[in-house]
């Protein structure tokens, strides 16, 4: 892994400027980690940040979602994550450096192979970091596969949270076409509702009817949140090389090769029992995936310790309200991280 050691250098000098006092030796401040680079996981050489502002800090590796929404342009958004905990950051098979690295030619695009990919990330953070365990936190896309990475390898794992969780697609789409009729009727959208009744009887596949109830399915904050994409892409017509490029062309790739997973995934059916204390913290206006849908799951599914968490915001409330999320990141994992329940 290439070192990035602008932090590193500020807090070693920092600390060497601060380690003997008139009165004798004082403590040694924190250091900082902020590394990235590509690592052979899985066969092929894959993108990995490593952040955080204490490197005594428990790793919490993120699965991004999307999939191919890759976060290494985005390592900003983690900052306040960074405060608690070295955070790692994984440009997916198929997914932004990742893809820019590997091309068109990236082999074994199939969850189990990421499922894979996963656990060896997880294995590499631990190792370099030195730490027993790892915490999951998996989003979106990434809460589904996180699902499949703990049960390869629960020993690797303090715990896994999930937000935006996805339970099933057929699911979401009835939950989202709910909402989108109420919300039609509240508008006197005359127009949406036809569209609705007549894309009802297809299946939850068909993109027709996929997108009759697109129109409401992100909140406001995620609308907000999204302005950040929009201003990495930039106007089109868009770059065709460079970071931009390989952002937009990873998820041209993946999609298509990941949809038949994400349309059969049902994870009543596929995870009825997870082997680590599993969390889901779900933003309350979450239409994308489906907020009742994964509430209902965690009350059905069997995991040694389990927790649905409603916080405020919508699909991205992991993003939109970083302090409320991460206190409940911290009130469920931080015991086991310190060894405090079984």
């Amino acid at each position: 892994m290439t070192v990035l050691s602008r932090r590193v250098f500020l807090a070693g000098a920092a600390a060497g400027s601060a380690l003997w006092s008139l009165t004798g030796p004082a403590v040694a401040q924190a250091r900082s980690v902020d590394e990235s680079g590509f690592v052979r996981i899985g066969g092929i050489d894959q993108w990995i940040a490593m952040q955080g502002e204490d490197e005594r800090n428990p790793v919490l590796l993120f699965l991004h979602g999307g999939p191919a929404e890759a976060e290494s342009p985005f390592l900003r958004e983690f900052a306040p994550w960074e405060r608690s905990f070295t955070v790692v950051n994984w440009d997916q098979r198929g997914s932004g450096k990742t893809y820019g690295k590997n091309g068109p030619a990236t082999p074994d695009m199939t969850v189990e192979r990421m499922a894979q990919d996963a656990v060896e990330v997880a294995e590499h953070a631990r190792r370099t970091r030195r730490k027993p365990k790892v915490v999951l936190v998996g989003h979106s896309w990434g809460a589904a596969l996180g699902l499949y990475a703990v049960t390869l390898r629960p020993d690797l794992f303090y715990a896994f949270v999930g937000t935006g969780q996805p339970v099933s697609w057929a699911l979401s789409i009835e939950d989202r076409e709910r909402w989108a009729r109420k919300q039609a009727a509240a508008e006197h959208d005359a127009a949406a509702i036809t569209t609705l009744d007549e894309t009802a009887s297809l299946p939850v596949s068909d993109m027709k009817r996929v997108n009759a109830s697109g129109k409401w399915r992100m909140s406001a904050s995620d609308k907000q949140y999204l302005q950040i994409q929009r201003e990495f892409m930039g106007a089109p017509p868009f770059p065709t090389k460079g970071d931009v490029a390989d952002w937009i062309a990873g998820g041209d790739f993946t999609g298509p090769k990941l949809w038949p997973t994400i349309v059969n995934f049902d994870a009543r059916k596929q995870f009825p029992e997870i082997p680590v204390p599993f969390f889901v913290i779900e933003g309350r206006d979450d239409h994308v995936g489906s907020f009742e849908a994964a509430k209902d799951y965690v009350e059905q599914v069997r995991a040694p310790k389990k927790a649905f968490i409603p916080i405020d915001g919508g699909h991205f409330a992991c993003f939109t309200d970083p302090a409320e999320f991460l206190a409940a990141v911290r009130t469920s994992v931080m015991p086991y991280v310190r060894g405090e329940s079984a």
